[in-house]
């Protein structure tokens, strides 16, 4: 994939769907429909101007007409159809608001065509008996305006406008239901405005609550006023009934100290509604330190993956999250996925893939709290990534090391073995045939030379390693060193089972491990006795332990154990060396059982 590509996706969010793939782009303007016609904002502007006579007419007057009331809240509708009128998708349900807005220019029309000097007294009668019908009929009309589109935020903004038209009738017959027509009219007033505007707030707002919340939000506050008014209550009661002075005081003051308490309190509930129901939505120190954790040569990196998918459904809210390393989509089985590119530097490290447990897609919250842990996410995924390189590329640095060594075990068995053999056979003869002082100093030489050469090659691969029996070359290796007083103990949790599943590299190493904390505590503690112990850590780890009694002198490290700390290292180890206690040395040496040629 090209850099240029990778910048790209940046910005873009594949959603799969199975059987189908849809692509979202978020680049600004994308989506955006073409302004529609400024006649429709003439149109509408027209229609308030009607509908806003007959409250101008009625001003006039000595006192204000209940009708004239009542007019001067229809012209919210032209208002609101000012801003719905040329928006896509809105037009029609702006050309019904602006038409709502004609009805007290039409019912004042009406009154002034059948009675002239009665024209106030009439245009009022009306809005008495037809108002709640005419109100009932323009809600039914907006209502079948509106998109009947599948989908989440269509349903929500029908639920909303029905919430709001249940409160603009019950204003109506609140209305209805006072003897004072003035205060009758206001009410209605009030209700129309308050229709008007909020239900051009839900038909212009692209990302609407679920209705649970206000819902759970207005739970809340019932709860939090009803139990301070419930407790000022007792207070009084109990004051009255104790004889204490200024029990209404004392009520009160004790209803705003718990209205005050309760504040917290209802904040720190609705917070852990949304966190159950979206997530934290985030990933705190902590949860990074627990992903980072384990990132260290002896663990498996892809486990980091795991945990860091499960703390990003917690923080989001998400049932299955899976994250995929490579510049490549994810292949989705079945179901209904949303893909995140994971991209670092310009570079696509991974894909944030979440399956959908609703097939229209996450919230707006939800989509926003992913969006915030991106970039987390793609650092954790470039770590892991660079860790499993870091992983391979030892692997096979000890290959290649493993095929020098052999290529000069071959070397040094076929070429120069022979050559040696031959010369000291030809020496030998010519000494049979003709003793002389330098044959003899010849025939040592070479002989030392085939020795050395022998330990050379004993040393690539140790031949008691040969058939595989690593238990059986510790015991042979711990027999060789004993005598001249000193006893060597060792214990080996292999003992009875086969090891034949521990790589050469790993057997090769506790071997030199142990013939080499042997070797320095006998040379350099002079100790009575050696304890070996081999056995395994943890799953996929094996240990080397080798005390001593010795004197305990500062070791200082030699070419030998230089050689298997580089070794345990390479092969994803470690080796410590360190006093022991009361007395000698302790070689400590930890590897895991894959090893760098698994």
């Amino acid at each position: 994939m090209s850099r240029k590509s990778s910048r790209k996706l940046r910005n873009t969010v594949v959603v799969k769907h199975y059987g189908q793939v849809s692509d979202v782009s978020s680049t600004p303007g994308a989506g955006v429909g073409r302004p529609g016609f400024p006649t429709a904002v003439v149109v509408a502007a027209l229609a308030t101007s009607a509908g806003i006579v007959p409250f101008f007419a009625g001003m006039n007057q000595n006192h204000l007409p209940a009708g004239a009331t009542v007019s001067a809240g229809w012209v919210a509708f032209g208002l609101a159809a000012a801003l719905l009128v040329d928006r896509p998708g809105l037009r029609r349900v702006g050309s019904v608001f602006a038409v709502c807005a004609l009805v007290p220019a039409l019912l004042g029309a009406i009154a002034l065509l059948n009675d002239r000097d009665q024209v106030w007294p009439l245009f009022s009668r009306l809005w008495d008996t037809t108002g709640w019908a005419i109100v009932a009929v323009a809600l039914v009309v907006i209502a079948l305006a509106v998109d009947r589109a599948r989908d989440r935020m269509t349903r929500r903004r029908l639920i909303w406008l029905a919430f709001w038209a249940a409160g603009l009738f019950a204003c109506v017959l609140m209305g209805r239901l006072t003897a004072d027509d003035g205060r009758a009219a206001v009410v209605t007033m009030i209700g129309l405005w308050a229709f008007a505007a909020a239900g051009t707030r839900v038909l212009l707002c692209h990302e609407l609550r679920p209705v649970i919340e206000p819902i759970v939000d207005v739970a809340l506050v019932i709860a939090a006023v009803s139990g301070c008014v419930a407790l000022g209550l007792a207070v009084r009661a109990g004051g009255q009934w104790s004889g204490m002075p200024s029990p209404n005081a004392s009520a009160e003051f004790v209803a705003v100290t718990a209205a005050a308490l309760c504040w917290p309190l209802g904040l720190w509930l609705r917070r852990s509604f949304l966190e159950i129901r979206y997530g934290r939505g985030t990933l705190s120190p902590d949860d990074v330190a627990v992903i980072t954790a384990g990132l260290h040569p002896e663990a498996d990196p892809r486990e980091l993956l795991a945990k860091a998918a499960m703390m990003v459904g917690a923080a989001s809210g998400q049932r299955e999250v899976n994250i995929l390393l490579g510049p490549d989509e994810a292949d989705h089985p079945e179901g209904d996925y949303i893909d995140h590119a994971l991209v670092v530097a310009g570079d696509r490290v991974g894909t944030l893939s979440i399956r959908l447990a609703d097939p229209e897609g996450p919230e707006s919250r939800q989509s926003q709290m992913v969006a915030r842990l991106l970039p987390t996410v793609s650092l954790v995924a470039r770590a892991v990534e660079l860790a499993i390189e870091a992983e391979h590329a030892r692997q096979d640095v000890a290959r290649e090391r493993d095929l020098e060594r052999s290529r000069i075990l071959g070397d040094l068995h076929d070429g120069i073995g022979p050559v040696l053999a031959g010369m000291s056979m030809r020496v030998q003869a010519e000494r049979r045939r003709d003793p002389s002082p330098l044959l003899e100093a010849l025939a040592k030489e070479l002989a030392d030379c085939r020795g050395d050469l022998r330990r050379i090659v004993s040393g690539l691969t140790p031949s008691a390693l040969h058939d595989g029996d690593l238990t059986g070359a510790l015991t042979r290796l711990v027999d060789s060193f004993a005598g001249d007083g000193r006893s060597i103990t060792l214990r080996s949790a292999f003992a009875g089972r086969p090891d034949q599943d521990l790589p050469a590299e790993v057997m090769i190493a506790l071997y030199r491990c142990v013939a080499e904390g042997i070797t320095n505590a006998l040379r350099h503690g002079n100790p009575t006795h050696v304890f070996v112990d081999i056995g395994e850590v943890t799953t996929g780890h094996v240990r080397v332990d080798v005390r001593d009694d010795g004197r305990g002198t500062m070791v200082v490290p030699g070419v030998g154990l230089s050689s298997l700390r580089r070794r345990a290292e390479q092969l994803g180890g470690h080796l410590h060396i360190e006093p022991a206690h009361p007395s000698g040395v302790h070689l400590y040496v930890e590897l895991p059982v894959g090893g760098a040629a698994a």
